[in-house]
């Protein structure tokens, strides 16, 4: 049997239309029908009106649920509408690394929210608080699965019914010492299948793959992703503190993602990371405004270029026939060398002891590229009658603006990563604006030097 797909529109449709009949009953019971990523992705595309009220529907289990989900534009309202007693319901059912997102994302209720846990969470919120964002520490859950390699599979399988019904994750046993040193790890197939006799320091792996609480959540990921593993344990001078489950990565992963892509664009992506309609208009013309302006002043240096060769411009109208065709080749050649080189840093395959290899490469293939793409502008430029002369301008200068928008988008990113700036948020809006300048210029030098109308 195919699983059922849900989509936010047909949903958003229906409560829509349950909103403007004023059916309470049906809508409650509809909204409480469905699951909470789904009911989250409609709640951010309703107006805040609709949202609070739809929000007010649903069951203290649900609304946790749905409340880990929204954006965070969404939580402030949504926990803005709620009483304290209303708030204390639904806290009872927000896992412990939830309730900490909650408070980075809504600090004015802060006090509130502490307010309404059990002192354990408090503490635990406290210690995950304390690491920097972005951190591994910041995702990680100190309910985690633990054993003692002294135990017997069976004496750890008892052990585990009595004291951990609330654990995130079942998958991974972790073997700790009594002063709270990892000592290693089992699945738990590998807890179950063996002889009840059978003590866990005998088939536990030693060799655990951890990160410490102040490491980088993108290599937490990286970590996950690379091993395949479920749950990734976060440890201090040997103690296990807690673990980093693979439903965050994922978080994680779609929010690095989406920041690399909103900076490769040139937009800043502390300010609009999150669903498009929740997000006021000033946030998304204050998060785009500061490149565009950067940009506005930089492109001024083509104006610059094409001013110094008026004179030859006027003289053979024809070469500027061919501006678009050559600024948009050589920016399209840099962005793909720029979008390659950032990813190979992203994933560890480019250091910076490789910028030699990566810039010669990139040349060779700037190069090679410019060869073939030379040889269609060439015959293109012929079939428009332009002239042998001009033709061979044309291609020679798609030659050299492809080599060198190849070679100088493979620095940029590596300069960048060298004065530890985030490559995806300089690098595309900067070769745009040297390739434009530049492979103008090596234009219509080329031209200069080889048309006999401009010597």
């Amino acid at each position: 049997m195919q699983p059922t797909v849900i989509t936010a529109k047909p949903l958003e449709a229906k409560i829509r239309v349950l909103l403007d009949r004023n059916d309470q009953d049906e809508l409650r019971r509809f909204l409480n029908s469905l699951k909470a990523p789904d009911l989250a992705d409609v709640l951010d595309r309703l107006s805040d009106s609709e949202r609070t009220f739809a929000f007010s529907m649903l069951s203290p289990p649900l609304a946790a649920a749905t409340l880990a989900e929204v954006s965070p534009e969404s939580k402030r309202l949504l926990i803005g509408t709620l009483s304290r007693q209303e708030l204390a319901e639904v806290l009872k059912y927000l896992p412990l690394d939830d309730v900490t997102r909650l408070i980075i994302d809504v600090p004015s209720r802060e006090k509130d929210i502490l307010a309404e846990v059990s002192s354990e969470v408090v503490q635990e919120v406290i210690n995950n608080l304390q690491y920097p964002p972005s951190s591994a520490g910041r995702l990680m859950t100190e309910k985690f699965v633990s054993v003692q390699p002294s135990m017997t599979a069976q004496e750890a399988i008892e052990h585990l019914r009595e004291i951990h019904r609330d654990a995130e994750t079942f998958t991974d046993v972790y073997a700790v010492d009594e002063d709270g040193h990892l000592e290693g790890v089992s699945s738990l197939r590998d807890l179950i299948m063996a002889l009840p006799s059978q003590k866990v320091a005998e088939f536990m792996t030693t060799d655990v793959v951890t990160v410490a609480p102040t490491d980088d959540q993108e290599l937490a990921a990286r970590l996950i992703a690379h091993y395949n593993f479920l749950a990734l344990p976060v440890t201090r001078e040997g103690r296990i503190l807690g673990i980093i489950t693979v439903d965050d990565i994922i978080d994680v992963l779609i929010e690095e993602g989406t920041e690399d892509q909103l900076r490769f664009g040139g937009v800043e992506p502390g300010v609009i990371n999150q669903p498009y309609f929740t997000t006021p208009i000033w946030r998304v013309v204050r998060s785009r405004v500061g490149w565009l302006v950067l940009l506005f002043v930089a492109e001024t240096a083509t104006g610059t270029v094409l001013r110094h060769f008026e004179d030859e411009l006027a003289r053979v109208v024809a070469l500027s026939f061919f501006i678009p065709l050559l600024i948009g080749t050589g920016g399209n050649t840099g962005a793909q060398t720029v979008s390659t080189i950032i990813r190979g840093l992203a994933l560890k395959e480019i250091r910076l002891r490789d910028t030699a290899r990566v810039v010669l490469r990139e040349l060779w293939s700037g190069l090679l590229l410019g060869l073939t793409l030379g040889v269609i502008a060439f015959t293109r430029a012929e079939l428009w009658g332009s002239g042998h002369q001009l033709s061979m301008v044309v291609a020679l200068a798609i030659i050299a603006i492809c080599t060198w928008a190849n070679t100088i988008g493979s620095l940029i990113p590596l300069a960048a990563q060298r004065f530890k700036i985030d490559p995806a948020l300089v690098s595309a809006p900067l070769i745009t604006t040297l390739v434009d300048a530049t492979g103008l210029a090596i234009y219509l030098m080329i031209a200069k030097v080889l048309l006999s109308a401009l010597r």
